[in-house]
This record gives structure tokens, C-alpha cells and sequence, in this order.
């Protein structure tokens, strides 16, 4: 019976030593993620951000707590959107919406998505064949405003709104642009049919910019080309009385 009894406090002592020593070491193992989370945290502040992907990388895929997962994501996608890598910046982008979709900062992940995508408008190879980014193709600038339309709908109350509200703006403005340069290009080769048509949209999506002057000027020109005089000088009256 002594010798039973004897057995299970040993059992007990090694059990509870046992337990010590594991906590000491998921203790120290957090410890050492914790000061090589903020070491790669400094390297982004310094904007060494080659080395902070490689650092961050390396954290991801080791057996890391839960503590730091999705912080290291976020910064990740900052890091690869900073050196303009935008695959992998869309990659954890992706991931970390599939993770945490309620996740405290989750508006800033759709902010740093439309973000990329207005990146990708400013085309590379536009600016170095120095071609004017309102004649590229703004497939891109298209996405980025949807998703800044959503973001406005969806997170009112985030700190990124006010930028928001400015990109909105200067897509706005592009996308006008890409827009009228069409309508130009309709104009000088006569298709007057086709620059009401365009005129009317741009008017539709953008009543409240600086170009619908101009923009109804083409519109009241193409109908006096058509001899469509009665029209014309209908809005000849629009452009007086509203002072566009």
C-alpha cells in the first residue's frame, strides 16, 4: 500500500514538473517570437522591406502561436505592396479575408486592395513610353473605384475614409478623362452619332465635374453638325443657365 502510494506522488511530481517545463517553454518560445515580431516591425518602419518579407515569411511558415499570424499577414501585404509586388500583396490579401473575415482590420486590407489596383493603373510601361495614363485602358482604375464605392458603403466609419474619399476623386477624374478622350476621338472623325451617345453616358456618371462643359460643347457641336440646329440651341441654354 506504502509502496502504491509511493508511486503515484512520484507520478504526480514528474506530471507537474512535466507541465512547468512545457510552460516554460512555450513561455520562452513566445518570448523569442515576440522580439522577432517587433525586430521585423522595426525593419518596416526603416523601410528595409526586402529583409522584413524574409523575416516575415520565415515566422509564417514556422509553428508560430496564434497570437502573431494574422499580424504578420497584415504586414506582409504592406511590405509586398511597398516594393510593388503585387501577386504575392493579392496572394495574402486573399488568404487573410478567407482567415479573418471579421477581423478588427479588415477594412485596411480592402483598402490596401484597391490600393494595388491604382497602382497597377499608373502602368510602368506607360511611363516609360511615355504614353498619357488617360489613353491606356483603365481596367484597373475601374476595379479600384468599385471597391472604394463598396469600402464607403461598408466602413463609414474607418480611419482610411478621408483617403478614400480622395482616390474616389482622382479615379473619378481618370476615368473621365479615358472617357473624353473618346469622345474627342469620335468627334475629330465625324462619328457625331456616337459623341452624343458617349456625351450622354459622361454626363450620366459625371454631372458633377469641371469637363461637362466641355463635354456639352462636343454634344451642341455634333448636333449642329447634324443640322440639328432646335437641339443645339437647346443646349446652348442648358450650358448658360447652369453655368457647368
Amino acid at each position: 500500500m506504502m509502496l502504491k502510494k509511493n508511486i503515484l506522488i512520484i507520478f504526480i511530481l514528474l506530471f507537474t514538473y512535466s507541465l512547468a517545463y512545457s510552460h516554460n517553454i512555450q513561455q520562452k518560445k513566445f518570448i523569442q517570437e515576440k522580439i522577432f515580431y517587433e525586430y521585423c516591425k522595426k525593419e518596416l518602419k526603416e523601410n528595409k522591406f526586402d529583409s522584413a518579407i524574409l523575416h516575415l515569411e520565415s515566422m509564417k511558415k514556422k509553428n508560430i502561436s496564434n497570437f502573431y499570424l494574422d499580424k504578420i499577414q497584415i504586414n506582409l501585404i504592406y511590405a509586398y505592396y511597398k516594393v510593388e509586388n503585387f501577386n504575392m500583396a493579392q496572394k495574402n490579401i486573399n488568404e487573410f479575408i478567407k482567415l479573418y473575415p471579421k477581423h478588427t482590420n479588415i477594412d485596411y486590407i480592402f483598402y490596401i486592395k484597391s490600393l494595388i489596383n491604382i497602382s497597377l493603373d499608373k502602368n510602368i510601361f506607360s511611363k516609360i513610353l511615355n504614353i498619357k495614363s488617360y489613353k491606356s485602358d483603365p481596367i484597373y482604375a475601374k476595379k479600384a473605384f468599385f471597391e472604394l464605392k463598396n469600402f464607403l458603403y461598408h466602413y463609414p466609419e474607418s480611419i482610411y475614409i478621408i483617403n478614400v474619399k480622395k482616390d474616389l476623386f482622382a479615379l473619378k477624374q481618370r476615368l473621365l478623362n479615358y472617357d473624353f478622350e473618346i469622345l474627342k476621338y469620335y468627334f475629330n472623325r465625324k462619328e457625331y452619332i456616337a459623341v452624343i451617345n458617349r456625351g450622354e453616358e459622361i454626363l450620366k456618371k459625371y454631372p458633377e465635374t469641371f469637363s461637362a462643359r466641355e463635354v456639352l460643347n462636343y454634344i451642341r457641336q455634333s448636333f449642329i453638325e447634324l443640322k440639328m440646329f432646335n437641339t443645339a440651341k437647346k443646349i446652348s441654354k442648358v450650358i448658360l443657365l447652369n453655368k457647368v
